[in-house]
């Protein structure tokens, strides 16, 4: 007997996730390559996810009436991003497919460009929410939808930008129970949107985004992407209830009395969003309209007025007979107060110089969010007494200046997150006086309940004194991209952290007291540390480290950083440990040599000490007479050079165009450079000798012709042998377009004495770059 299994449908099916959340069966199926519907499915299923899969032959003929008929349990079906572009012929979709799944609540679908849905979806009387994502659409009119379900509640038409949409205003006349309207990038202008809501006046709405239909590329003269709002167009609008309003990215640059804020149900927003407009709110009249619609809005929760990019001053007569209206009214007329039930309020990416606002927040506000991040405007923010008395997050990414924070603005604060990034605040550790680093600790006292706290790119290389001695909450400390060598030893103070985050600082290792502390922290109640792209070193003094990376049961980001060897290469800390004994084998030496070493230098010292005692008087004289000549050549010597510059000559525009300009004009610096103030007729090498004796700093710039120049190797020397006897402070190695490995191995012998900037391509990483350079040869500066 011959017994024949079909395999491939049951495989399909196995490569769907399926599981029960309550009451509800979900089979997930989505990005695992599915070329058709999978079959053998359970049969009891609610929920079918097939989106980002192939299956791109969803329209009639395409499938048979009986490939969903096991599966009429459905309420959500989700079928998006598996259909391909295709042309502008009419594209039906398979009704008699779906029209078994009568339990349909919940249908997400590709959208083509020229759609066709038939009478068979007039089966799915209990569809309430239709999703289009990935679409095509070029043709809509009320033909379209007139096939679906009158009890559709919401309908999401998404990022169809491909083309631009041409929209009849009847279209939505088959959902007379819609509230929520999701248009959200699609190409149709706003103008168009606006007018399909003809439907629904006087009637209640949850959502309507109307997010980015203005597309910049499809402008023309009938439908511009410049937008002045009318009457005309906010005719049905201004008479739904709406909860959530979105208006953003639309090019928006004014509106007409009576029109854009003119709401017959002002009480009915919760959240609205002007996001990315062309500022419209700049003349004395719009002003007062603004102020009105915010002191009618009186259950308005979100107020989004960011990403406002007007950098340029408006003139007198370009704001016209209105703005001599304003400057002849009273002060108090350029405030603008938001409604006290407002939670969370954005304010960010204001790049506005056209006109003087000011924003305040009244005493018993209940705001709880507050982005005021990358600001650049005449505008200010304001608070009563109070009034942050609720807030709860507070992102300040970018400014500088501390005239933000008033007394009122915290003192009943509850501030749990904070992100400072970006922010440029490392003259706060070394101020010519302190007045900014004591502001900076007496705004940190008062965050006591902060529990997250982000201050990225400041660059801070070492933080003000007792930052977080108020902070008992603190959970989260991300402090990535700064210039920290080691981890500042007041965050050891904090009793409840549970991540730290030092990604691309200056850390070299963790020294004991760290890693003690991070141990205990973590036996405590866990903790995290990320510390990737950190220039770590792999030498003797730092094999605790390198056995506690990989023996610690904190959580680190990788047990495999990148680390560097005492002759610059590269491995990792994971490969250093597992190849320690053939490394390091020579520190145990070193050890043990060190030990013998001590001991008969004990011996030594101690019969030195005795004849030291009995000769106590004559020593002290002879070496009084020594240490007064020597302290006097050290104190009163003077260098003709701040910095000598060893290169070649692929250098030499470099170092003219950037370096020099930098070094002298910049930081009244001088500068050694051969080319410009060697004399000719002198010994060169005498002359080179007396200019690195002369030198208070020497900076190598490597570059890929150094290695051939003649007399780089003589250069070492005398920078060797100035270093031995004391005349030069900082050596520094600048690699500019070449790598560590390609380093001369002669560097390598004074690589413990040498400061090391690899020279960044990318222009972003400039201003760190050169803020290192400035640390190690002009610290009277910094």
């Amino acid at each position: 007997m011959i017994t024949c299994f079909v395999l491939i449908p049951f495989v399909i099916s196995l490569q769907c996730d399926v599981k029960t959340k309550g009451k509800v069966k979900i089979a997930e199926c989505k990005h695992i390559g599915l070329t058709e519907v999978p079959q053998l499915l359970p049969t009891d299923i609610n929920v079918l996810d097939l989106s980002g899969n192939n299956i791109d032959k969803l329209y009639n003929n395409g499938y048979s009436s009986e490939i969903f008929l096991s599966l009429i349990n459905l309420t959500k079906l989700d079928i998006r991003r598996n259909i391909q572009l295709f042309d502008t012929n009419v594209y039906h979709y398979p009704d008699n497919a779906l029209a078994v799944l009568e339990e349909l609540s919940s249908l997400q679908l590709d959208m083509a460009s020229n759609p066709s849905f038939g009478k068979g979806f007039q089966r799915l009387k209990k569809l309430q929410s239709l999703t289009f994502e990935r679409c095509y659409l070029k043709y809509l009119n009320k033909s379209v939808f007139e096939n679906f379900s009158l009890e559709v509640q919401e309908l999401n038409l998404i990022g169809c930008h491909l083309h631009f949409v041409y929209t009849h205003s009847d279209i939505l006349h088959p959902f007379p129970k819609l509230t929520k309207l999701n248009l959200e990038g699609t190409c149709m202008h706003l103008q168009q949107a606006l007018n399909i809501l003809s439907p629904f006046t006087g009637k209640k709405f949850t959502l309507l985004d109307f997010s980015g239909l203005s597309c910049p590329i499809f402008n023309n003269n009938k439908y511009p992407y410049v937008l002045t709002i009318t009457k005309r167009m906010m005719q049905y609008l201004k008479t739904i209830c709406v909860e959530s309003l979105y208006l953003s990215d639309n090019g928006i640059v004014d509106f007409e009395q009576n029109s854009l804020l003119s709401f017959e149900r002002p009480e009915c927003l919760k959240h609205i969003f002007f996001r990315e407009t062309g500022s419209p709110f700049s003349k004395g009249r719009q002003m007062d309209e603004l102020k009105s619609f915010l002191q009618n809005s009186k259950n308005l929760k979100t107020f989004d007025y960011s990403y406002i990019p007007i950098r340029y001053p408006l003139m007198y007569n370009n704001l016209g007979q209105n703005f001599v209206d304003q400057k002849q009214q009273n002060k108090s007329s350029d405030v603008i107060i938001f409604p006290r039930t407002l939670e969370t309020l954005l304010l960010n990416n204001l790049l506005c110089y056209d006109f003087q606002r000011v924003f305040l927040i009244p005493e018993g506000s209940n705001l709880k969010y507050l982005d005021i991040s990358f600001g650049s405007t005449f505008s200010g923010l304001f608070f009563q007494k109070n009034s942050s008395y609720n807030l709860e997050t507070l992102l300040l990414n970018g400014h500088f200046h501390l005239t933000l924070f008033q007394e009122d603005m915290i003192d009943s604060g509850k501030i749990k997150t904070l992100k400072w990034r970006d922010a440029k605040l490392y003259s706060v550790v070394c101020p010519a006086d302190n007045t900014y680093s004591l502001m900076l600790q007496a705004f940190f006292k008062k965050l006591e309940y902060l529990e997250h706290l982000d201050m990225s790119k400041i660059p801070f290389w070492a933080l003000p004194e007792n930052l977080f001695s108020k902070m008992e909450y603190l959970l989260e400390l991300h402090l990535p991209e700064n210039l920290f060598r080691s981890i500042p030893r007041q965050i050891m103070d904090l009793k409840n952290i549970k991540l730290l985050d030092f990604r691309q600082n200056l850390l070299t290792t963790l020294d004991k007291n760290t890693r003690i502390w991070a141990d205990s922290m973590n036996q405590k109640h866990s903790l995290g540390i990320v510390m990737a792209d950190n220039p770590f070193e792999c030498i003797c003094d730092n094999l605790d480290f390198i056995e506690w990376i990989n023996k610690t049961k904190v959580k680190l980001d990788s047990r495999s950083y990148q680390c560097r060897l005492l002759n610059g290469t590269l491995i990792t800390v994971r490969e250093a440990y597992e190849r320690m004994h053939e490394l390091f084998s020579h520190c145990r030496n070193a050890i043990w040599l060190t030990v013998a070493f001590t001991l008969l230098s004990t011996c030594f010292i101690t019969v030195l000490l005795l004849f030291t005692y009995s000769k106590r008087w004559k020593i002290c004289v002879f070496f009084y007479r020594k240490f007064r000549k020597i302290v006097e050549k050290k104190y009163c010597r003077s260098f003709i050079y701040d910095v000598f510059i060893s290169y070649e000559g692929d250098s030499l525009h470099w170092i003219t165009n950037c370096l020099i300009p930098k070094l002298e004009n910049e930081w009244n610096l001088k500068i050694c450079f051969k080319d410009r103030d060697f004399l000719p007729g002198d010994i060169y090498f005498d002359t080179e000798a007396e200019s690195i004796e002369n030198s208070k700093h020497v900076i190598f710039l490597l570059t890929p012709s150094f290695k051939s120049s003649k007399d780089y190797m003589f250069e070492v020397e005398r920078v060797k042998h100035e270093k031995r006897m004391q005349n030069i402070e900082n050596i520094i190695v600048l690699a500019k377009d070449i790598t560590l490995k390609d380093i001369p191995t002669e560097l390598a012998y004074i690589w413990n004495y040498v400061s090391f900037i690899q020279w960044p391509d990318n222009a972003g990483d400039l201003d760190v770059a050169w803020q290192k350079l400035r640390r190690w040869i002009c610290n009277e500066l910094v």
